[in-house]
C-alpha cells in the first residue's frame, strides 16, 4: 500500500517524524526552565560538632536484697574528663527524687569521687563543661544472701528504645527488670518478650507507668512462664526510661551468682560483644532476631591471635521474633576477647559468663552487644579496692587499629599511659593493677571499630566474683550523624 499524500506536508510517516521531533524539543525546553526555577534541598542535619554544654543525665542501677542481714556494699563512682580546651561545669550525684544537696560532687574536670550507704537507684547530672564529658559506675560486693557475688554497671541515660538478649525465665534465674524515670513527667513504656519459638505473650506488659522520678521493677520471672531463653524490648511510648536488668541465679536454692544486664546494641547485621572474660567456666551466647524473617547468624571470636570460628558454635538459625542460644565454653577455651555476629538480618546478642573455682561460690557476669566507640571510650572503675581488674580490647575491623590507654586516679593524676596496636579482628588485653580507686580512658582514632570493656574478678576469698563494665563514649549522643552534601539533589 502506497503513502497517503496530505497536500503541504507530505506523506503520513514524515508528519510523525515531525511532531515527534517537536515535542522532544518542547520537554528538553519545559525541563532546562522548571530545573532553574528549582533549588537545591538543603539538608536538616549538621555536620559534626562538638557535644552541646547544657545538662545530661544517667542513671547508675542500685537495687538492694530486702530484708538482708548483710546487705552488699555497694559504691557509685563519679568522673569527669580532662577536655583538650578548660571548660566551668560540675558532676553531681543523687538519690532518685531527691531535691536535697547532691551527695556526690565534681567540680574538677580530670577528677573523679564516689558515693557509699546507697539505697536506691542514683542520678548523675553533668552541668555546662561536664556535659557529655563524664561518666559513673556502680560497683557491689555481696556476701551473704542471695546477693552474694560481684556486681558492676555502667551509669546510663535514659533511652526510648532499649534491648536485652537472653535474660532468662529458667526456674533457677530470678530475673527483675528495673525501669528508672529521672525526668518531671511520667513515663509509659511497652515490653515485647521474645521467646525460642518466638513472640511470647505477658500480662501487663503493655502501657506499664512510671511516675516521675521514680522506679519500678518488674519480675520477669513471674511474668513468663515458660522456661529457655527469652529477650526483651523495652519501648517507651511515653517519655524515656533508663533500663536494667538484675539476675540472680540459685542453685539447691543457694546463691550461684548476681549481675546488672546492660542493654545491648540496637539490632544489625553486624554488632560485637565486648569483654568477654576469661577463665574457667561456662560461657553462653544468646542472640535475638526480632524482625520478621528468619535469620542465620555466622559467630566469630576476636581472640588475642586473631579472628576465628569457635569450634561447634559456629552458626546459628533463628526463627522470625525468636531467640536463640550457643555454647561459646569449648569455643573461647578460658581466653577472654569479644564475639561478632553476622547475619542476613538485623540481630543484637549478650553473652552469660559464670566463674568456677574451687572452695568458692561461683558468680555470674553478662557482656552485651555495644556500639563501637567514637574518640573516647570511658570506665569510670578501672581498679577498685577488693577486685582484679583487666581491661579488654576488640578490634572487628579488617584493619590495624592503634590506641592509647590511660588511667587516671579520682585525684586526676595519670597512673599508667600505654598504647595498644589491634590488628584486624583481634583483641588485646592488659592487667590493670594502679592503686584504687582510679577510671580508665581509651582514646580511639576516628571511624575505627573497637569496643572494649574492664572485666573485675574476686581471685580469693569464699567467692569467684565476676563482673564486667563497658567501655562507653560520653559524649555521643551529644554528637549529629556527618552528613555529606549531595550536589545533584534538586538537578
Amino acid at each position: 500500500m502506497s503513502d497517503i499524500q496530505v497536500r503541504g506536508l507530505g506523506t503520513y510517516p514524515t508528519l510523525r517524524r515531525l511532531l515527534v521531533l517537536t515535542l522532544a524539543l518542547l520537554a528538553v525546553a519545559v525541563l532546562a526552565v522548571g530545573g532553574s526555577l528549582l533549588t537545591p534541598e538543603r539538608t536538616t542535619v549538621q555536620p559534626p560538632r562538638p557535644a552541646a554544654i547544657g545538662r545530661t543525665s544517667s542513671i547508675c542501677p542500685v537495687l538492694t536484697e530486702d530484708g538482708a542481714d548483710s546487705p552488699p556494699a555497694l559504691t557509685v563512682s563519679g568522673v569527669a574528663l580532662r577536655p583538650a580546651t578548660p571548660r566551668s561545669g560540675a558532676l553531681t550525684g543523687a538519690p532518685l527524687g531527691s531535691d536535697a544537696q547532691p551527695e556526690l560532687t565534681v567540680d574538677q574536670a580530670g577528677k573523679g569521687a564516689t558515693l557509699g550507704r546507697v539505697n536506691g537507684p542514683v542520678v548523675l547530672s553533668g552541668d555546662g563543661g561536664m556535659a557529655g564529658a563524664s561518666g559513673g559506675a556502680v560497683v557491689g560486693i555481696g556476701a551473704a544472701g542471695l546477693a552474694t557475688g560481684l556486681t558492676a554497671a555502667a551509669c546510663l541515660p535514659p533511652e526510648t528504645t532499649q534491648w536485652f538478649a537472653g535474660v532468662g525465665s529458667a526456674a533457677s534465674d530470678a530475673t527483675d527488670l528495673v525501669l528508672t524515670n529521672p525526668d518531671d513527667a511520667q513515663a509509659e513504656v511497652d515490653l515485647r518478650l521474645y521467646g525460642r519459638l518466638g513472640r511470647v505473650a505477658a500480662p501487663g506488659s503493655s502501657g506499664l507507668v512510671i511516675e516521675a522520678r521514680s522506679s519500678r521493677t518488674v519480675s520477669l520471672t513471674d511474668a513468663v512462664a515458660s522456661d529457655g531463653p527469652l529477650s526483651v524490648a523495652v519501648t517507651a511510648n511515653r517519655g524515656r526510661v533508663a533500663a536494667d536488668v538484675r539476675r540472680i541465679r540459685t542453685l539447691d536454692l543457694k546463691p550461684a551468682g548476681i549481675d546488672w544486664q546492660l542493654p545491648a546494641a540496637s539490632p544489625s547485621t553486624t554488632v560485637t560483644i565486648p569483654a568477654v572474660p576469661g577463665g574457667e567456666g561456662t560461657r553462653e551466647l544468646s542472640v535475638i532476631n526480632p524482625g520478621t524473617q528468619r535469620a542465620t547468624v555466622q559467630v566469630q571470636v576476636l581472640g588475642i591471635a586473631g579472628p576465628y570460628a569457635p569450634a561447634g558454635a559456629t552458626s546459628l538459625d533463628l526463627a522470625p521474633e525468636s531467640t536463640g542460644t550457643l555454647d561459646l565454653t569449648a569455643g573461647l577455651a578460658g581466653g577472654a576477647g569479644g564475639v561478632r555476629l553476622v547475619s542476613d538480618q538485623p540481630v543484637t546478642g549478650s553473652v552469660l559468663a559464670d566463674s568456677t573455682r574451687t572452695g568458692a561460690t561461683s558468680d555470674l557476669a553478662v557482656s552485651s552487644a555495644a556500639p563501637a566507640l567514637v574518640g573516647v571510650g570511658l570506665s569510670a572503675v578501672a581498679t577498685a579496692s577488693g577486685v582484679a581488674s583487666e581491661m579488654v580490647l576488640s578490634n572487628p575491623s579488617d584493619v590495624d587499629v592503634p590506641l592509647t590507654f590511660d588511667v587516671v586516679s579520682f585525684d586526676g593524676v595519670v597512673l599508667r599511659t600505654d598504647q595498644v596496636l589491634l590488628s584486624p579482628g583481634s583483641s588485646a588485653t592488659r592487667r590493670l593493677i594502679s592503686q584504687a580507686p582510679s577510671y580508665l580512658v581509651v582514646s580511639v582514632p576516628a571511624g575505627s571499630a573497637v569496643v572494649g570493656g574492664v572485666t573485675l574478678t574476686q581471685p580469693d576469698g569464699k567467692v569467684a566474683g565476676l563482673a564486667t563494665l563497658p567501655l562507653t563514649s560520653p559524649d555521643v549522643a551529644g554528637r549529629a550523624p556527618r552528613v555529606l552534601a549531595d550536589p545533584a539533589v534538586g538537578r
